[in-house]
């Protein structure tokens, strides 16, 4: 199979692919802008979060980076610039502002529909959004938002899957939602259906079908005296109030629909009647007393019966993009061409054998290459009816390799629950739900009529047989049967391009074609079927070579912040400057009140000027306000919380007696403006910033002893499907490398007789240093080599092309391991910096390693010695000096002034 090298899915895109949805291109273009700028308008706590999420690095564990896809990034932006920045509350105001002529059902409150492809991550927009929700409510006075959220699934297999997120906040935890000084205020009771919600808890999060919140008549009396009396009361009225109703006690609700193209299948087509779930959102607004926040509907396909996508979609996040950027893996369609015709018969394992027989040969392919890693592949089958279902399982219960194996599951096809699980068979299906993808799972095929066409969270699915054909009339779109395996097994970046095959067929190729022309599926390839299958190479420890294992001690992480010494910084700590405040700009002479700013007005039609003003140039002018916010600046970009008694003070004594060349007034009208420049506030910061990292940024010795090592020897299989190299010093058969200049180097390690072993490391070896990066920021730097010489020493490699801003940073980061590690474990270690350019062009006169060390070092030292400022030469006076302080040192002069002048005096020769 070919590979196909993914875009990069955490970068911001330079081209966008165009989105048939109305208003997408004019909310995108918005916000592009608004993120460019550094998110102008947005509040402190929406600036923290986004900054947090999206400037600062993560690792889930160490050496497990975690970063958030563009398309998460993007989604929760445009929600925040909506609501927040532009303030749209309503789907009139949304429509006024961006796509006058777009008809929408008017509602009281904001509807945004969210649409991303299945795969990408719509959970955990969705944790952000109400997170954001949470601290935008509990931090911003006369906020809009709410610390009460409704989370709300269409049925019980999406409850499930939300279910394993949402569960006592687990995902808030799991994921770097939380920014880390604020998550002892994150207080949140997540309440699943039929809970009952506490009322006074600082938050909630309701997790419920939305069905169960549907409000039912009252129950007629059962007997007589009930029918006389009335029913008896409850012992605890309270929890008897219906859902809805004490959700609504709550106050003001976020309210998130995950697959939310049920809701917007709004009227139905025998009443004309909107749907039960409508009414039931709206009837919360009417009972909650400051009504819905705002309705936030997730969906992979927000589109209605003739296939227009909904109105009030803000977001477009397609598969194509998707597959493009490596987020879900590559679904291919896998032609069957010769061999006999089909049968004609009543037993669908018959009627269907070569579809199934290619599913079953397909996914054999898969076991084979995946089974190193552990990974065990699914095979889905989408069968006609419950009848063809259970003869397809039969037939493949009699396979030797999937005897006893084979999961079949059975939907109503009819009736309320359309699309359900079978009631008796709902507790397997949960349970399967959650064990499928483990690696002691029991089942290696399913087979199911329908299945959901949501709600399939299944990573291991790599065939599909669709028996089923393929029309709107049936519900089942081709999107809806490649979301049975979008999934992918491995996280992108790990080095391996997966894909999923889709057994095609004559009988509904046409329906393919068709499809296959939207740019929904540009992604989608067709292949001859002895083409597809997994790509890559299965990168594995040789037993044999268990030699060239090499230990990597595992050290504790050295950085860590305290604030015990912050109390002690002193102004005189600090470094003066010279910051510029003209005699010109003092306050007696210059009265700021009098600045303005010209002002145009002009029709937007016809570009004539309609109106001319001038207005007053605001300028600070509230002492305690400036200093509450470089205050407040210090403390977020040194992570530092409640420790405003004693930086405030530290603000104002060093900009009142050393940042201005000497004593100002920092209540002056003049210094508040000074301190707005950009240029003096960076320079306040950063003085600051300095300070107070000296103080609480302690580095934590390594002392000698007993050491954890990683050993490579322990690093699980696992698939490669970029460069690799084959290398006889390494305990793993091939080497995953990510570029052609690390295949080169592997080459060359591999050649150097004074090199016993080496390993390029990968993101599966699991190890990582953490360092300050810009700003600060606590980043993750993942090298890229190690080594042990035949000497017995070790290095930490990098290999470079082109330089970022944070490798001196990582350099000086990685050297300190290299010293901490040698000390811990008692072997030397050493890091080495490779810089592409020179080791290219001297690599053919390297004899070994420590040849390359030599080189490095040397160039080094030209590179500083060129670097440093030639010599100045020395006038004839200062010459005489230098000679005559040589002179006294040598002739051990140690007289008073006098003597000292005499000397100086005296003639030379």
């Amino acid at each position: 199979m070919r590979s196909v090298s993914p875009a990069d899915p955490y970068a911001i895109p330079v081209v966008r692919r165009e989105s048939v949805a109305p208003l997408v291109p004019a909310v995108r273009t918005e916000v592009t802008a608004w993120r460019a700028g550094g998110y102008p308008g947005a509040s402190k706590t929406t600036q923290r979060l986004l900054e947090h999420w999206f400037l600062e690095e993560h690792e889930t564990e160490p050496g497990v980076p975690f970063r958030w896809y563009f398309c998460q990034r993007e989604a929760i932006e445009t929600l925040i610039y909506l609501h927040e920045v532009v303030g749209i509350r309503t789907a009139n105001e949304m429509v006024l502002r961006f796509r006058q002529e777009l008809a929408v059902e008017p509602r009281d409150f904001a509807r945004y529909v969210v649409k991303m492809a299945t795969g990408s991550g719509k959970t955990k927009v969705m944790s952000l959004a109400i997170a954001w929700s949470y601290f935008h409510a509990l931090r911003e006075p006369d906020s809009p938002m709410s610390t009460t959220s409704l989370v709300t699934a269409p049925n019980l297999i999406v409850f499930e899957r939300l279910r394993e997120d949402f569960e006592h906040a687990r995902i808030f935890r799991q994921d770097p939602v939380l920014p880390p000084e604020w998550r002892r205020d994150f207080d949140l009771t997540v309440c699943l259906r039929h809970d009952p919600i506490p009322l006074a808890a600082p938050g909630v999060l309701l997790l419920t079908n939305v069905q169960a919140l549907y409000e039912r008549p009252e129950p007629k009396p059962v007997n007589p005296i009930d029918r006389i009396v009335g029913r008896r009361p409850p012992k605890d009225p309270a929890a008897s109030d219906p859902p809805l109703r004490r959700l609504a006690a709550r106050g003001r609700i976020l309210v998130v629909d995950d697959e939310a193209h049920h809701v917007h299948d709004e009227i139905q087509s025998e009443t004309r009647e909107p749907l039960k779930v409508v009414q039931t959102i709206q009837r919360l607004n009417d009972l909650a007393e400051r009504g819905v926040v705002a309705q936030l509907d997730f969906s992979a396909t927000p589109r209605d019966q003739q296939g227009r996508t909904f109105p009030e979609t803000v977001v477009d996040y397609p598969l194509s993009q998707a597959i493009e950027d490596g987020i879900v893996k590559r679904p291919v369609i896998g032609e069957l061409s010769g061999g006999p015709p089909e049968e004609v018969s009543d037993d669908a394992s018959v009627r269907y054998r070569q579809r199934i027989g290619a599913g079953v040969a397909k996914w054999r392919d898969f076991r084979k290459a995946l089974e190193p890693t552990g990974r065990m592949p699914l095979l889905f089958v989408m069968a006609e009816d419950t009848t063809s279902a259970d003869q397809i399982a039969r037939h493949l219960g009699t396979l030797h390799d999937l005897a006893g194996r084979v999961l079949t599951l059975h939907v109503n096809l009819s009736g309320r629950n359309k699309g359900e699980i079978k009631t008796d068979e709902l507790e397997q299906a949960r349970k399967w739900a959650r064990e499928v993808d483990l690696p002691d799972s029991p089942y290696r095929a399913i087979v199911s009529v329908l299945m959901l066409r949501e709600g399939w969270d299944v990573r291991n699915v790599s065939v599909i047989v669709p028996l089923r054909p393929l029309t709107a009339k049936a519900n089942i779109l081709p999107e809806q049967t490649l979301g049975r395996g979008l999934r992918r097994m491995t996280p992108p970046g790990s080095g391996v391009d997966e894909s999923v095959v889709i057994i095609d067929h004559e009988a509904f190729r046409n329906l393919w074609d068709k499809a296959l022309d939207d740019a929904e599926y540009a992604g989608v390839g067709r292949e001859n079927l002895d083409d597809t299958g997994p790509s890559g190479l299965v990168v594995a420890v040789e037993p044999d070579r268990l030699a060239h294992d090499i230990g990597i001690p595992l050290l504790p992480r050295v950085l860590s912040r305290t604030t015990s010494r912050l109390s002690s910084l002193r102004v005189e700590d600090l470094p003066e400057r010279r910051l510029a405040l003209p005699d010109t700009l003092r306050s007696e002479t210059i009265d700021y009140r009098s600045e303005t700013i010209d002002y145009i007005g002009r029709d937007l039609l016809s570009g004539q000027e309609i109106e001319r003003a001038q207005f007053p140039l605001p300028h600070a002018d509230d002492p305690s306000a400036v200093l509450a916010w470089f205050a407040h600046e210090v403390q977020r970009d040194t992570r530092l919380t409640g420790q405003f008694a004693i930086i405030a003070p530290l603000v104002r004594g060093w900009v009142e007696r050393r940042a201005f060349g000497g004593p100002v007034d920092f209540d002056d009208p003049v210094v508040l403006q000074a301190l707005t420049e950009p240029s003096v506030r960076e320079s306040v910061l950063a003085v600051l910033r300095e300070a107070v990292d000296k103080a609480t940024l302690t580095t934590s010795a390594i002392g000698a002893g007993e050491v954890k090592e990683l050993l490579l020897s322990a690093t699980k299989p696992f698939l490669w499907s970029r460069d690799t190299f084959s290398a006889t010093k390494s305990v793993f058969n091939v080497q995953p490398c990510d570029n052609e200049l690390e295949t080169r180097f592997c080459a060359f390690l591999d050649r150097c007789g004074d090199v016993e072993s080496f390993a390029k490391l990968a993101r599966q070896n699991r190890f990582s240093l953490e360092y300050r990066g810009e700003r600060q920021r606590l980043a993750y730097y993942y090298p890229d080599f190690v080594a042990r010489l035949v000497n017995g020493d070790h290095f930490l490699i990098e290999t470079k092309g082109l330089a970022d801003l944070d490798v001196p940073a990582k350099d000086s980061r990685a050297a300190r391991w290299a010293v901490d590690a040698t000390v811990a474990s008692g072997t030397r270690w050493m890091y080495l910096r490779i810089d592409e350019e020179p080791f290219r062009r001297h690599e053919a006169r390297l004899g070994g390693f420590l040849d390359l060390v030599d080189l490095v070092h040397t160039l080094r030292r030209e590179k500083l010695l060129a670097s440093q400022p030639p010599p100045r030469r020395m006038t004839k006076a200062e010459a005489i000096a230098a000679i005559e302080n040589a002179r006294a040192r040598l002739e051990g002069v140690t007289g008073g002034d006098e003597e000292l002048d005499r000397f100086r005096e005296a003639p030379r020769g």
